[in-house]
């Protein structure tokens, strides 16, 4: 029970920042086990106002490629990790890294810098796996730092 109020309370909060994308996809994506690229690349360009609701997870992809901002070799289906994720993060949001971030540019460095600014809480190894319900409260957290203008 503690687990679908908490989804709920999510879901809610993030409907507002996503501006009327599907419900049901947005659901769907909440319910993922393991967060897909596409799932993700479907958020953090619909939080950012980058697609319209019309899109899919597919055409959100070819649009992280086209901004320069997309992971190479992965399919819209495959699942992504921590790292993968922030690293998503951090180019959307044109975050600025600390010093090795800034050199190398991998998922390594930008789950750091997203643990270090509080965008990830708990546990944050790169390599870990991220659900559907993690990966909304991530970017949810992003957009909230954002728009305060802390990230």
């Amino acid at each position: 029970m503690k687990t679908i109020v908490m989804a709920t309370g999510l879901w809610l909060l993030m409907v507002a920042s996503l501006a009327g994308q599907s419900a049901a996809l947005i659901d769907e994506i909440l319910a993922e086990d393991r967060l897909t690229y596409g799932s993700a690349a479907y958020l953090l360009l619909g939080v950012t106002e980058q697609i319209t609701e019309e899109q899919t997870r597919a055409e959100a992809v070819e649009t992280l490629a086209d901004l320069d901002a997309g992971l190479r070799d992965l399919d819209v289906e495959d699942p992504i990790n921590l790292g993968e994720l922030s690293l998503l993060v951090m180019r959307v949001f044109e975050i600025e890294g600390g010093l090795f971030y800034t050199i190398v540019q991998d998922g390594r460095y930008a789950a750091r810098e997203l643990e270090f600014r509080r965008v990830i809480q708990g546990e944050a190894f790169p390599t870990m796996r991220v659900n559907g319900e993690r990966g909304l409260r991530i970017l949810n957290r992003a957009l909230a730092l954002r728009e305060e203008g802390r990230i």
